[in-house]
Protein backbone atom coordinates (compact mmCIF):
# COMPACT_ATOMS: atom_id res chain seq x y z
CA UNK A 1 0.00 0.00 0.00
CA UNK A 2 1.59 3.75 -0.79
CA UNK A 3 2.69 5.66 1.65
CA UNK A 4 0.45 8.05 0.42
CA UNK A 5 -2.63 6.12 0.95
CA UNK A 6 -1.91 5.39 4.65
CA UNK A 7 -0.84 9.05 5.38
CA UNK A 8 -4.35 9.89 3.93
CA UNK A 9 -6.17 7.36 5.84
CA UNK A 10 -4.95 8.98 8.98
CA UNK A 11 -5.29 12.44 8.57
CA UNK A 12 -8.92 11.36 7.18
CA UNK A 13 -9.58 9.55 10.19
CA UNK A 14 -8.09 12.53 12.56
CA UNK A 15 -10.14 14.99 11.11
CA UNK A 16 -13.21 12.67 11.46
CA UNK A 17 -12.58 12.41 15.38
CA UNK A 18 -12.57 16.41 15.66
CA UNK A 19 -15.51 16.34 14.34
CA UNK A 20 -17.33 13.83 16.42
CA UNK A 21 -16.05 15.28 19.39
CA UNK A 22 -16.86 18.41 18.51
CA UNK A 23 -19.68 19.04 20.20
CA UNK A 24 -18.40 18.94 23.79
CA UNK A 25 -15.24 20.98 23.07
CA UNK A 26 -14.06 24.39 24.79
CA UNK A 27 -11.46 24.97 22.64
CA UNK A 28 -10.56 29.06 22.71
CA UNK A 29 -9.45 30.44 19.53
CA UNK A 30 -5.93 31.31 19.46
CA UNK A 31 -5.78 33.57 16.58
CA UNK A 32 -8.27 36.21 15.44
CA UNK A 33 -8.28 35.65 12.02
CA UNK A 34 -8.59 32.18 9.90
CA UNK A 35 -5.71 31.17 7.24
CA UNK A 36 -6.46 31.58 3.40
CA UNK A 37 -5.43 29.95 0.46
CA UNK A 38 -2.32 31.23 0.35
CA UNK A 39 -1.33 30.18 4.00
CA UNK A 40 -2.32 27.42 3.74
CA UNK A 41 -0.25 25.97 0.92
CA UNK A 42 2.64 26.97 3.23
CA UNK A 43 1.87 24.48 6.70
CA UNK A 44 2.81 21.38 7.37
CA UNK A 45 0.69 18.61 7.99
CA UNK A 46 -0.08 19.20 11.63
CA UNK A 47 -1.04 22.69 10.99
CA UNK A 48 -3.67 21.88 8.27
CA UNK A 49 -5.19 19.68 10.52
CA UNK A 50 -4.90 22.02 13.54
CA UNK A 51 -7.05 24.39 10.92
CA UNK A 52 -9.34 22.33 10.53
CA UNK A 53 -10.01 21.82 14.14
CA UNK A 54 -10.54 25.20 14.51
CA UNK A 55 -12.75 25.32 11.72
CA UNK A 56 -15.31 22.54 13.88
CA UNK A 57 -14.91 24.46 16.57
CA UNK A 58 -16.42 27.88 15.18
CA UNK A 59 -18.68 26.00 12.90
CA UNK A 60 -20.05 23.84 15.63
CA UNK A 61 -19.03 25.53 18.89
CA UNK A 62 -19.22 29.22 17.88
CA UNK A 63 -22.01 28.59 15.27
CA UNK A 64 -20.47 30.41 12.78
CA UNK A 65 -21.27 29.16 9.20
CA UNK A 66 -18.90 30.15 6.18
CA UNK A 67 -18.85 28.75 2.50
CA UNK A 68 -15.42 29.68 2.00
CA UNK A 69 -14.12 26.86 4.24
CA UNK A 70 -13.81 24.78 1.33
CA UNK A 71 -10.08 26.22 0.76
CA UNK A 72 -8.71 23.74 3.29
CA UNK A 73 -10.28 20.77 1.50
CA UNK A 74 -8.95 21.90 -1.83
CA UNK A 75 -5.45 22.21 0.06
CA UNK A 76 -5.70 18.83 0.80
CA UNK A 77 -6.39 17.66 -2.29
CA UNK A 78 -4.03 19.63 -4.29
CA UNK A 79 -1.74 17.67 -1.97
CA UNK A 80 -2.93 14.52 -2.69
CA UNK A 81 -4.90 13.94 0.46
CA UNK A 82 -8.42 13.27 -1.40
CA UNK A 83 -9.85 11.01 1.76
CA UNK A 84 -9.36 13.87 3.65
CA UNK A 85 -10.24 16.30 1.66
CA UNK A 86 -14.11 14.86 1.36
CA UNK A 87 -13.78 14.56 5.28
CA UNK A 88 -12.97 18.27 5.46
CA UNK A 89 -16.03 19.14 2.64
CA UNK A 90 -18.73 17.59 4.58
CA UNK A 91 -20.80 19.47 7.82
CA UNK A 92 -22.48 16.35 9.56
CA UNK A 93 -21.33 15.38 12.71
CA UNK A 94 -19.44 12.10 13.11
CA UNK A 95 -20.72 10.17 15.55
CA UNK A 96 -20.45 6.76 14.05
CA UNK A 97 -17.12 4.93 15.13
CA UNK A 98 -13.99 5.35 17.49
CA UNK A 99 -10.91 5.81 16.08
CA UNK A 100 -9.54 3.48 13.36
CA UNK A 101 -5.88 4.88 12.80
CA UNK A 102 -2.91 5.68 15.03
CA UNK A 103 -3.23 9.17 14.56
CA UNK A 104 -7.12 9.65 15.02
CA UNK A 105 -6.62 7.87 18.18
CA UNK A 106 -3.79 10.41 19.02
CA UNK A 107 -6.00 13.41 18.13
CA UNK A 108 -9.71 12.27 19.55
CA UNK A 109 -7.72 11.58 23.03
CA UNK A 110 -5.97 15.63 22.88
CA UNK A 111 -9.17 16.75 21.94
CA UNK A 112 -11.66 14.47 24.65
CA UNK A 113 -8.63 15.93 27.17
CA UNK A 114 -9.08 19.63 26.33
CA UNK A 115 -12.75 19.43 26.79
CA UNK A 116 -12.33 17.74 30.30
CA UNK A 117 -9.78 19.90 31.32
CA UNK A 118 -9.75 22.83 29.47
CA UNK A 119 -7.85 24.06 26.14
CA UNK A 120 -4.89 24.92 26.84
CA UNK A 121 -2.33 24.40 23.96
CA UNK A 122 -5.02 21.91 22.49
CA UNK A 123 -3.69 23.25 19.15
CA UNK A 124 -0.09 22.97 19.73
CA UNK A 125 -0.30 19.79 20.60
CA UNK A 126 -2.56 18.68 17.49
CA UNK A 127 -0.13 20.12 15.27
CA UNK A 128 2.86 18.00 17.08
CA UNK A 129 1.45 14.54 17.27
CA UNK A 130 0.17 14.87 13.71
CA UNK A 131 3.41 15.85 12.85
CA UNK A 132 5.05 12.95 14.15
CA UNK A 133 3.43 10.61 13.19
CA UNK A 134 3.38 11.76 9.41
CA UNK A 135 7.12 11.79 9.89
CA UNK A 136 6.61 7.81 11.08
CA UNK A 137 4.53 7.55 7.93
CA UNK A 138 6.91 8.73 5.53
CA UNK A 139 5.45 12.22 4.71
CA UNK A 140 8.70 14.09 4.04
CA UNK A 141 9.10 12.13 0.96
CA UNK A 142 4.89 12.37 -0.28
CA UNK A 143 3.14 15.15 -1.45
CA UNK A 144 1.87 15.98 1.64
CA UNK A 145 4.89 17.70 2.26
CA UNK A 146 7.13 18.17 -1.13
CA UNK A 147 3.96 20.18 -2.25
CA UNK A 148 3.93 22.59 0.34
CA UNK A 149 5.22 26.01 -0.21
CA UNK A 150 8.10 27.58 1.58
CA UNK A 151 8.69 30.68 0.60
CA UNK A 152 7.89 33.90 2.58
CA UNK A 153 4.36 34.93 2.09
CA UNK A 154 4.13 38.06 0.15
CA UNK A 155 2.12 40.81 0.81
CA UNK A 156 -0.19 40.29 -2.46
CA UNK A 157 -0.86 37.18 -1.42
CA UNK A 158 -1.26 38.21 2.26
CA UNK A 159 -3.75 40.86 1.01
CA UNK A 160 -5.56 37.84 -1.38
CA UNK A 161 -5.89 35.92 1.26
CA UNK A 162 -7.56 38.89 3.89
CA UNK A 163 -10.06 39.79 0.90
CA UNK A 164 -10.91 35.94 0.76
CA UNK A 165 -11.73 35.96 4.68
CA UNK A 166 -13.61 39.16 4.32
CA UNK A 167 -10.71 40.48 6.77
CA UNK A 168 -12.08 44.13 6.45
CA UNK A 169 -10.44 47.53 4.32
CA UNK A 170 -8.70 48.36 7.37
CA UNK A 171 -6.60 44.89 7.60
CA UNK A 172 -6.02 45.25 4.01
CA UNK A 173 -4.82 49.16 3.48
CA UNK A 174 -2.65 47.89 6.52
CA UNK A 175 -0.57 45.70 4.37
CA UNK A 176 -0.51 47.62 1.25
CA UNK A 177 0.91 50.15 2.85
CA UNK A 178 3.36 47.90 4.34
CA UNK A 179 4.37 46.87 0.84
CA UNK A 180 4.67 50.24 -0.21
CA UNK A 181 7.19 50.74 3.09
CA UNK A 182 8.73 47.68 2.55
CA UNK A 183 8.49 45.98 -0.61
CA UNK A 184 6.39 43.46 -2.31
CA UNK A 185 8.32 40.53 -1.08
CA UNK A 186 9.47 40.27 2.96
CA UNK A 187 12.07 37.71 2.06
CA UNK A 188 14.37 40.03 -0.30
CA UNK A 189 13.71 42.54 2.20
CA UNK A 190 15.75 40.59 4.91
CA UNK A 191 18.20 39.76 1.91
CA UNK A 192 21.22 42.31 2.47
CA UNK A 193 22.05 44.48 0.06
CA UNK A 194 25.12 44.61 -1.97
CA UNK A 195 26.50 47.21 -0.42
CA UNK A 196 25.88 45.69 2.89
CA UNK A 197 27.35 42.56 2.03
CA UNK A 198 30.64 44.44 0.74
CA UNK A 199 31.00 46.29 3.72
CA UNK A 200 31.01 42.92 5.80
CA UNK A 201 33.87 41.58 3.61
CA UNK A 202 35.94 44.75 4.18
CA UNK A 203 35.15 44.47 7.66
CA UNK A 204 36.09 41.13 8.17
CA UNK A 205 39.06 41.42 5.79
CA UNK A 206 40.41 44.02 8.46
CA UNK A 207 39.63 42.07 11.48
CA UNK A 208 41.60 38.94 9.74
CA UNK A 209 44.68 41.73 9.28
CA UNK A 210 44.26 42.60 12.71
CA UNK A 211 44.32 39.76 14.41
CA UNK A 212 47.52 38.70 12.36
CA UNK A 213 49.75 41.35 13.37
CA UNK A 214 48.37 40.79 17.34
CA UNK A 215 49.82 37.54 16.49
CA UNK A 216 52.74 38.18 15.05
CA UNK A 217 53.18 41.02 17.83
CA UNK A 218 52.80 38.43 19.85
CA UNK A 219 55.31 36.01 18.96
CA UNK A 220 58.18 38.47 18.46
CA UNK A 221 57.76 39.39 22.24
Amino acid sequence: MPKSHNIDSEVADALRQMRRISNAARMETHRSLRQGRNALRRMDTGELVGAYRQEVVDRRVHGIEDARWDSLADEFERRDLREAAEEARRRAPYDHHDATTVMGAMTAGIVAGAVIAGSYRENSRIENTVNDRAAELGAADEPVETQRETSVLSHSEYIADLEEIDAGDEAISAVAYSAEINGENPEEAMMPSAEEVETDMVSSAVLEEFVEAEDTQAAEM
